[in-house]
């Protein structure tokens, strides 16, 4: 949904379409990060929603992934697997699932819908770091490291076991373990037949590691204590009230944040639009500014203290550069100067020159404001949104554990 209202007054049959037409090309979200605010973004929302991504789809795949490996594993162990094939027979094992979930009743956030065995990115690069996170997956290697290391991992859990098996002291052989060993087990014929619902047990599963390793997260939170919500934001909703004293903290440095930030990546769109010649991106773009005005003024920007945000988001694990800070409060001040009015703020040079500048610190010889070619293949969109956090991933793997929680053990 569009934050933006087109006015529907008395259009002429061209000014509808063309208005039409915006609104198709704008349709869809852009999460690119072309005023280098994304790590301050990233490190708020793994603070808010722990091992999520705006790229994972369903829940379930938390577990389709561990069971790709452990079957994986499986198979070295036995002998009917040689290292070297570790990758292809992953990958062969995900495109099964692949196979089976399109022609499944529930195909909402399938993996490779459209694209099929020539899906580039497969769900385990996805979830990778999401399963660490969640303790789910215990070995702290990446994929590509695991892949390289795993049978000699399996082989050595092999030889501890059997030194055990004969009495002599062995070192623990949860040292060599990669899948948490709680893990629910596979469906009998995986991957044949699978689906995307979670049974109860499963659900219970992911709820425990969730719980167990971001306890105070607000992702635990809603897990443990809340229904599914359908607002556009996380700090829109309605348990709110309850939430910890810090996890309302959390919200409100991320919605300022969102605002003010959203506030910055219009302006950009805009003058790029104006560059462009398009009177239809023009009036696109003036129209959110507008509608972002009532959002502004309804925050108490002037009062914030960023320090309180610098402080949350530097112990994230993306760096945060000083320039993003320094633009940040350096944007803030032009909103408040302009009474956080998006028509002033677009009349503001200021304003404008601060956005300029940034851009073009950051994409040098690419930036749109001085290379004809990067602005004539600018698309009309580049992160004009707001920032939801994950929001919609997080939303979607709720509804999936509540379902699951509140049905029948499947």
């Amino acid at each position: 949904m569009l934050q933006s209202r087109i006015a529907w007054l008395d259009h002429d049959a061209d000014a509808r379409e063309r208005s039409m037409r915006v609104l198709a090309m704008f349709g869809e979200r852009d999460t690119r990060d072309e005023l280098g605010l994304g790590a301050i973004r990233d490190n708020l929302a793994d603070l808010l929603f722990p091992g999520t991504s705006t790229i994972q789809t369903r829940l379930r795949y938390m577990l389709l992934v561990a069971w790709v490996y452990q079957q994986v594993e499986a198979e070295l162990a036995q002998g009917a697997l040689a290292a070297e094939k570790v990758p292809a027979r992953a990958a062969d094992l995900e495109f099964r699932i692949v196979d089976v979930l399109r022609e499944a009743d529930d195909r909402a956030g399938v993996f490779g819908i459209g694209s099929g065995r020539t899906l580039q990115r497969l769900p385990s690069s996805v979830y990778w770091a999401g399963l660490a996170s969640w303790g789910i997956r215990e070995v702290p290697l990446s994929q590509e490291r695991y892949h390289r290391s795993v049978a000699g991992l399996v082989e050595r859990r092999r030889e501890v076991g059997a030194l055990a098996g004969e009495g002599e002291p062995v070192a623990d052989v949860s040292e060599y373990r990669t899948w948490h060993a709680g893990l629910p087990d596979a469906p009998e014929r995986f991957p044949a037949d699978v689906s995307l619902a979670l049974g109860r047990a499963e659900a219970a599963f992911i709820l425990d590691r969730v719980r167990e390793c971001h306890p105070t997260s607000l992702l635990a939170h809603l897990f443990e204590r809340c229904a599914p919500a359908e607002v556009e934001y996380p700090w829109e909703h309605p348990d709110r009230a309850g939430f910890s004293d810090r996890q309302q903290a959390l919200l409100d440095q991320a919605e300022k944040l969102a605002v003010l930030a959203q506030g910055a990546f219009l302006l950009y769109n805009l003058a790029l639009s104006e560059r462009r010649v398009r009177e239809d991106w023009v009036e696109h773009y003036e129209q959110r500014m507008d509608d972002w005005t009532e959002a502004a003024r309804a925050l108490p920007l002037a009062e914030w203290d960023l320090d309180d945000l610098f402080a949350l988001t530097e112990v994230g694990t993306l760096r945060v550069q000083q320039g993003a800070r320094d633009f940040l409060r350096d944007w803030r001040e032009r909103v408040l100067a302009c009474g956080s009015d998006g028509a002033r703020l677009r009349a503001d040079e200021a304003a404008r020159d601060l956005v300029r500048r940034r851009e073009s610190l950051l994409k040098k010889a690419r930036s749109r404001f001085t290379n004809p070619q990067a602005l004539t293949q600018w698309s009309g969109q580049s992160g004009a949104y707001r920032y939801n956090y994950r929001w919609p991933t997080v939303s979607r793997f709720h509804r999936d554990l509540y379902a699951a929680l509140q049905g029948e053990d499947g």
